[in-house]
């Protein structure tokens, strides 16, 4: 039997004080629109979510990379000769895509002063984007350099290979960016029907918060695209079971890594909370066993080892990694996978509440940033009704018990698909 209590946890991180819960935030529904606003006057800043449902889902198998590459080509467009992204910066801003399964986050930020005016500028970009060739050359080219980056993060790669061979079908486990050779088929005809056809205000959200006030009312930017709504692109594709999978690669990287992928519940399920501990469980079991030496710095530590618990994904996942760089690189593997294997099959004993705290502790302060909670309160309106994720996860987190964390690890963690990303010269 497992006692969880006998495992060594980061005391310094349960220490550090919990944020303060969020200001209230409202949430209205207008012509297809959520339109969620939190409200923090002690922020200098103002930052604005646009989520549109314009993701991997609405390609078809020719057009990987299309939704990326559209969304590059709106920030990529000239506004009063300039691009988008270098224009909201010359005014004091900064705007970015998120490319996910089912959608495309736009986020743009600005201090509260120049916040009128940067999302003039952006809004107009969104409402007319231009497709022209140079344009789309130019996005194409930014999309390649950051792929060309991506290849060399092993835990990038490892969790791609993953979420394609976990992928269910309509396009939602290809690459966000697309590849190389898929993104020099796509014209600007094939950019411009994706517009059309997805950029649609049904089922799409605008998230703010900060100086919400400098904006004014934010439902005025639920005209922002047209009215309609727009339907998944079926591809056929389907996924075949056959139990474990075990993915190999080679990139230019200077120490294997193991990446392991598990199913996992969504944020509307009774197991969020329970699966919240457990992930905390994990990160921090795994960095006791990897031995790592005693000059590495905690964030050198989370960037060797950790969990990570994807609840906003079409398919949630949770997938635990070890740099085989750091430690013992067979020990630190193989008993990483005991460890797991016992959470699943063995009754555990103990107290769960020092990784209670740290899951609580854990989820505040990654919430903290203007960004985050953005995209933590646009995905709760849409899914639960209510934007007052801090409170609600917290509250599963603090009522979740021995029996609950057992339930989920013997449901979540019997089936594995298992990533191993080697050196180029390592078989």
């Amino acid at each position: 039997m497992i006692r969880l209590l006998s495992l060594v946890v980061f005391a310094a991180l349960v220490a550090q004080p919990a944020l303060g819960a969020p200001p209230g935030a409202s949430v209205t529904h207008v012509d297809g629109v959520t339109v969620v606003s939190q409200a923090d006057p002690s922020a200098s800043l103002v930052g604005v979510e646009f989520a549109i449902p314009a993701g991997l889902d609405r390609q078809d198998l020719r057009e990987d990379g299309l939704a990326a590459l559209v969304a590059e080509s709106i920030l990529k467009t000239p506004v009063n000769g300039i691009p988008l992204d270098k224009a909201v910066a010359a005014q004091g801003g900064s705007v970015h895509f998120t490319i996910e399964p089912t959608g495309v986050r736009f986020y743009c930020q600005a201090l509260a002063a120049d916040a009128p005016r940067v999302f003039a500028t952006f809004r107009s970009a969104l409402t007319a984007p231009d497709f022209s060739a140079a344009t789309l050359a130019a996005a194409r080219d930014t999309l390649i350099r950051h792929i060309a980056t991506q290849q060399r993060e092993p835990l990038t790669v490892a969790v791609e290979m993953l979420d394609l061979a976990q992928s269910s079908g309509n396009n939602t486990g290809f690459p966000e960016l697309g590849t190389p050779a898929s993104l020099t088929q796509l014209t600007p005809a094939d950019a411009s029907a994706f517009y059309r056809s997805f950029y649609r205000r049904d089922g799409s959200s605008i998230s703010a918060v900060g100086r919400v006030d400098a904006l004014g009312s934010l439902e005025q930017y639920a005209a922002t695209l047209p009215r309609g709504a727009s339907e998944v692109v079926k591809t056929g594709v389907k996924q075949i079971d056959t139990g474990n999978h075990e993915l190999l690669t080679h990139r230019d990287v200077s120490a294997p890594w193991l990446v392991v992928q598990y199913g996992a519940p969504d944020l509307g399920s009774r197991d969020y909370g329970p699966m919240l501990v457990l992930a905390a469980f994990l990160k921090h079991t795994l960095g006791d066993i990897a031995e790592l030496p005693g000059t590495i710095t905690p964030t050198a530590v989370s960037e060797a080892v950790g969990a990570i618990y994807d609840y906003d994904a079409a398919q949630p996942s949770l997938v635990w990694y070890v740099d085989g760089g750091i430690g013992d690189t067979d020990r630190t593997f193989g008993t990483a996978l005991t460890v797991i294997n016992l959470l699943s099959t063995t009754k555990l004993e103990g107290s769960i509440d020092e990784f209670k705290r740290i899951a609580a502790s854990e989820y505040t302060i990654d919430a903290s940033p203007l960004e985050t909670r953005a995209r933590l309160a646009g995905m709760f309106a849409r899914s639960t009704g209510s934007a007052d994720y801090l409170d609600a996860t917290l509250h599963a987190i603090e009522t979740t018990t021995p029996q609950d964390v057992q339930r989920v690890a013997r449901r979540y963690l019997g089936k594995a698909t298992i990533a191993l990303v080697l050196p180029r010269t390592q078989n």
